[in-house]
């Protein structure tokens, strides 16, 4: 049976320095930690989960938090967020819990209560968000994957939308574009406040106003994959805009067939540019010009600074906003500017 000495042999470490890096303690370098998990993959080195929780009053679990609405708006990278926080956490050696139900809030203070987890990370976060309160009446170590318009000092990490919006609306200014549509999600998404739609189109918006370009949204009634009336709705009720940015996982992956039976040649008739996870992206081929969102990074980071609060609950807050670069694919003209 491979042991902590083995795997310290192999890396180059002390026996003490392998502990600290399956406990997931910050005061181990990512260097010396990444050196260390290579060790145990190729020795095939097992952790006892349940023996280290006896033995350190940790349950080696964190909760993820998400919320399931009655209306249906799912988004397609809800899933690809969920599978990467498990894959981060296993690399900590944490088991991941998904902590549903009505009352998310009340899930939180109840999961901390009977102490099932070390930590837990809250999806789908809304400005003015009820968890928020219940993670600090708990106590519980937390982060959150969005960023609300008030952390109260709970850790934040997201990707930076609105950097993101910025640089879509920039690349069809320099390349001509004066009118555009926004595609955008259900107006209930954005009634709820969800931060990752409300802070991208506020962004989009105000980046529009600033550069001139006429703007008009145009949001979808349909999230099922590859839902396409939005795309054929926003083209008969604007057909004069040049350009068009798609903020919504559903209608970019439907788009490519919506303009193929519209006759719309991209990006002869009309230049498309949208927002999508790179892991979506990639798997769906979507081929528009488009900030490609590294749902692994950013649940990675989300992970890290979840087990660093954990080992230091004590440390300052952060809030980590991570920019995305623009993945261009030849999906916007350039259109002559009198």
């Amino acid at each position: 049976m491979v042991t902590m000495r083995d795997v310290a042999r192999e890396a180059g470490v002390s026996k003490a320095t392998v502990s600290y890096v399956v406990s997931g303690s910050p005061l181990i370098s990512e260097k010396t930690a990444a050196k260390v998990r290579a060790a145990m993959e190729k020795l095939g080195y097992s952790v006892n989960h349940t023996a280290r929780a006896l033995s350190t009053a940790k349950t080696n679990a964190i909760g993820v938090v998400t919320s399931f609405f009655n209306d249906g708006c799912f988004s397609l990278s809800a899933g690809t967020y969920l599978y990467s926080i498990a894959a981060a956490a296993r690399r900590h050696g944490y088991d991941t819990m998904l902590l549903t139900g009505e009352d998310s809030a009340e899930t939180i203070r109840s999961a901390a209560l009977s102490r099932r987890i070390d930590g837990v990370v809250i999806l789908d976060v809304c400005n003015d968000d009820p968890r928020i309160g219940a993670i600090k009446e708990s106590g519980i170590p937390a982060v959150l994957l969005g960023s609300p318009s008030d952390s109260q000092e709970v850790d934040v990490v997201d990707s930076n939308f609105e950097q993101a919006a910025v640089s879509l609306v920039a690349w069809l200014r320099d390349s001509g574009h004066r009118s555009v549509l926004f595609i955008g999600w259900p107006e209930s998404v954005y009634a709820r406040n969800l931060n990752y739609a409300v802070r991208f189109r506020k962004s989009l918006m105000e980046a529009c106003e600033a550069a001139r370009i006429q703007v008009s949204a145009i949001y979808a009634h349909d999230v099922t994959l590859g839902a396409s009336e939005v795309i054929q709705r926003a083209l008969r009720d604007c057909p004069f805009a040049t350009a068009m940015i798609i903020h919504n996982d559903a209608a970019v992956v439907g788009a490519p067939q919506a303009f193929e039976r519209m006759g719309v040649h991209v990006p002869e008739d009309l230049s498309v540019v949208t927002i999508v996870p790179e892991q979506l992206g990639e798997g769906m081929q979507i081929p528009f010009d488009s900030v490609r969102v590294d749902v692994d990074m950013v649940a990675s980071r989300t992970v890290d600074r979840l087990i660093e609060r954990i080992g230091n609950p004590d440390a300052p807050t952060t809030v980590e906003l991570l920019d995305q670069p623009l993945n261009i694919q030849g999906s916007v003209r350039a259109l002559h500017v009198g």
